[in-house]
This record gives structure tokens, sequence and C-alpha cells, in this order.
């Protein structure tokens, strides 16, 4: 079975910089990283705000997280993010994947979202219900991509297009 840290669907750096810019996060803010996977979005915004969840359904990563964690401001939940925001408050939230993702913003109270898309049907649907709760402000398409030796020369390889679907509480 393939390393599931390594498969690939992990946010990229350049992505957590968008989000970071359209997130804004306090020092006094509490993030949920929903769907952490690799814990990379977790560990990024832990530098910046008071507390971090980093809420995984999947036991082992979730178990790969507790240890890689142990003595930070990040605090692993292993839950489904839909009985996690249920439950919770945070300020600003993540949402790495988006299976059941409307049902997610339905009960999430958080001030401000930033969902990322694979798919620009799944981006709109989202757009929308932001849109039915008064928090849509906006999509961004990254598309983006890294350089690479070739024949003594740089080329670039292109990664698979991102939607950062964007929500504010405080907009409509």
């Amino acid at each position: 079975m393939e390393n599931k840290l390594n498969y690939g669907k992990f946010t990229k750096d350049e992505i957590i910089g968008i989000v970071f810019s359209k997130l804004m996060p306090g020092k006094r803010w509490v993030f949920a990283d929903i769907g952490s996977g690799t814990g990379k979005v977790a560990e990024f915004f832990s530098r910046y705000v008071h507390k971090v969840y980093a809420v995984e359904v999947d036991g082992e990563l979730a178990s790969r997280l507790e240890k890689k964690f142990r003595g930070t401001n990040v605090e692993v939940i292993n839950s489904d993010g839909y009985d996690f925001l249920r439950e919770h408050d945070v300020d600003g939230v993540f949402f790495g994947g988006t299976k059941g993702i409307e049902r997610m913003i339905d009960v999430c109270r958080a001030n401000r979202i930033a969902v990322n898309c694979a798919r620009i049907d799944v981006a709109l649907r989202v757009a929308e219900k932001l849109r039915e709760n008064g928090m849509f402000e906006e999509i961004v398409f990254a598309n983006i991509s890294k350089s690479y030796e070739l024949v003594g020369g740089l080329a670039f390889k292109s990664y698979n297009p991102v939607f950062v679907v964007v929500g504010h509480a405080l907009r409509s």
C-alpha cells in the first residue's frame, strides 16, 4: 500500500500562502484545518495563531499527526469535520478536502473560511453555499508551476490548478 503521506494530494506551499493571505489570521485566533492530512496547513498556521485544531478522519494519519505535533499549540482531533464543527467554535477554518462540504459549511460558525477545490463544479457549489450563508467573498484560481532542470536549462512542471473559495462572515 502506498504511503498515505506521500500520495501527492497535500496542499502545496504556494496555496498555503494564498490561503493565509486571504484569511489574515490574528494572534488570538483558534484555527481549524479540516482534513489535515500531512498537517502542512496546521503547521504553517500554528506560528501565527493561538491554537490550531488539526482535524483528520483517517485514524492512521491522525496518529502520525499526534506524534508530529506533540508539545505544540496544535491539537489533533480524529474526527469527521462535520462532527468537529458542530461541537467547536473557531475563528477561521481551512477545508483541505470537499467531501460533505455543504453540510460542514452549514454548521461552521467561523468568521473566515477557505476551501481548496480541485474541480470547478465543486468550487461553484461551495461558492453558492457560502452565498446562501451570506459569506461568499471570492474564488481564487491558482495555477502553480515549478522549475526543474531539463537538458542544461530550466523547464516548468505544472501542478493541477486549485480553486480557493473564500468566505468571510462580515461580507455578503
